[in-house]
């Protein structure tokens, strides 16, 4: 006689999935008893062994109970009589596991599976069981046998999916949870775990269109138009990523978070008339956050606003004391106003509150060289350097200021690095020559580097002006008059040029000509007293 029930494992897909997700290895607690109702105790079959079926309900009601060790036994009593059933087995094996005994759990559910190989409730248990103690191929053999079993039960697919997941075959995962969808496009949950899989992959691609389906089939999902307008912008698709947070909005009445990042991403397109319009409004309507003050600050500098920079600078360092951008902002503003003093204060509490920022040492060393403040612009400079040493910048102005100081061994080694570095840096090839020129040495090769410079910029103004000088230096008079000229013509409010043409032309003996452009140098830098001096001689 052979007894043969079909009762669903007490342990749900969801266990499962957090086992899965969270690697779980621990035993689980014991459960509550189920409901007689939730355990199905038999199927007709076409003989019952009433001997094995009374002790297997005598377990089945200790086992209710929470009386794990009186289950054991009854279940055992009950194989005495019917050691075919496999469904016996896999009650038993359920005890050993809230028992602990996951040796002997398995052993049992093996023989359950030999019994019977299509018994479904063993296979899962047996799939669980391996997955909590970190068998993840072999729970992963399970499911798949029940997936094939039972290709219409899609929770096994799902489960399969996830397994691999975990295994790290994200791809095998996403085509899994594609398939499912395809099979059947009202399983949604399928294709959203596709997409978020997808993402992990960066196939951001295959992600969007997957979001642009379920805001299709699901039109007030904030989620999904929250993960559709995040992809649109990572992959640059303004259009969709306008649509997406304009949808995010409606949802959202209009949400200022959202209204935030939709003028963030009109600014980013160069749309800034429309993300001047949307900061604006939210200005307008009382929203502070260091976004909204810090574009609408980006949108005063790009209109050469500086007042307005200032104000909006100095609520955001007042509101978000925190945020950096407030004062390097603040800073700029300063500077552009021709206060800077006040910059340099600002930007000295941001470096008491923001020691290892590059930007605001690095600010706060160039406005130290506009004051001609050299000693403490090196300091600042330095510092930045520190921070970010591949800062090609910072080493073209502290080679500028290691020039002002007449270091003349560090400018010349910040220089040489610039030049070597990157045979395109037409101001590093410029400035190097020019300041071995104006020391009277190396002008070979100062001549060697103008010239690589004016091929890359034949028309710079500043380019034409220091290799004419150059010639100068070497008293080839009639070359550095004509590279000087042609300097002016580009930019004749120049007062360091049109000193320079002035002392070509007085030694291509032209001394009225040379006086009438001290006179115009002159007149732009009225404190120079050099130029004074060479007017009267």
């Amino acid at each position: 006689m052979n007894l043969r029930l079909y009762r669903k494992s007490s342990f749900c897909v969801l266990t499962l999935l957090l086992v899965v997700w969270y690697g779980c290895s621990v035993k689980p607690a014991p459960e509550p008893a189920l409901a007689a109702d939730t355990r199905s105790t038999k199927e007709e079959v076409e003989k019952v062994n009433t001997k094995a079926l009374k002790h297997f309900m005598d377990g089945e009601m200790y086992f209710s109970q929470g009386n794990y060790p009186m289950a054991v036994i009854e279940f055992q009593d009950a194989l005495r009589y019917d050691p075919g059933s496999s469904s016996i087995h896999t009650s038993l094996a359920e005890v050993y596991v809230r028992l602990g005994k996951l040796d002997r759990a398995e052993e049992t559910l093996q023989e359950a599976l030999r019994l019977d190989p299509l018994n479904t409730d063993a296979r899962e248990l047996l799939a669980q069981q391996f997955l909590m103690q970190n068998s993840v191929e072999k729970g992963l053999e399970q499911y798949i046998i029940l997936e094939e079993n039972d290709p219409d039960e899609r929770q096994y697919s799902y489960v399969v999916a996830e397994i691999l997941v975990r295994q790290g075959k994200l791809e095998a995962a996403q085509e899994k949870m594609w398939t499912i969808y395809q099979r059947d496009p009202s399983e949604l949950q399928a294709l959203m775990r596709a997409a978020e899989i997808a993402r992990q992959r960066n196939e951001l691609e295959f992600s969007l269109d997957a979001y642009a389906k379920l805001t299709e089939e699901k039109p007030d999902n904030i989620q999904f138009w929250k993960a559709y307008s995040e992809l649109a912008v990572m992959l640059q698709k303004f259009d969709k990523a306008v649509n997406g947070l304009n949808s995010l909005a409606r949802l959202t009445s209009d949400d200022p978070a959202v209204q935030e990042r939709l003028g963030i991403l009109y600014y980013e397109n160069n749309e800034i008339e429309s993300a001047d319009s949307i900061f604006t409004m939210l200005y307008e309507d009382g929203t502070r956050t260091p976004g909204i003050l810090f574009y609408l600050g980006r949108i005063s500098i790009s209109d050469g606003d500086y007042t307005h920079l200032a104000i909006l600078a100095t609520e955001q360092v007042e509101l978000f004391p925190d945020e950096i951008s407030g004062y390097t902002n603040l800073a700029l503003a300063y500077i552009n106003l021709d206060n800077p003093l006040d910059a340099i204060a600002i930007l000295l509490r941001a470096r008491d509150k923001f020691p290892k920022s590059f930007g605001v040492n690095y600010l706060l060393g160039s406005t130290y060289s506009l004051e001609k403040k050299y000693e403490l612009a090196k300091k600042s400079l330095k510092t930045a350097l520190s921070i970010d040493p591949e800062s090609r910048p910072t080493k073209h102005l502290l080679a500028t200021v290691y020039n002002y100081l007449e270091e003349w061994t560090y400018s010349d080694k910040l220089y040489e690095e610039l030049v070597s570095s990157d045979k395109s840096d037409g101001q590093a090839l410029n400035n190097y020559s020019y300041i071995l020129a104006e020391r009277g040495i190396k002008l070979r090769t100062a001549l060697n580097m103008a010239e690589k410079a004016i091929e890359l910029e034949p028309v710079n103004p500043a380019y034409l002006d220091t290799i004419g000088w150059i010639y100068f230096k070497q008293k080839k008079f009639d070359k550095a008059l004509k590279y000087i000229e042609q300097s002016i013509s580009k930019n004749p409010e120049n007062a360091v040029v049109l000193e320079h043409l002035g002392d070509v032309l007085m030694k291509v003996d032209r001394p009225e000509d040379a006086r009438t452009y001290y006179g115009k140098a002159l007149a732009i830098d009225k404190d120079n007293d050099r130029l004074q001096r060479k007017i009267k001689e």
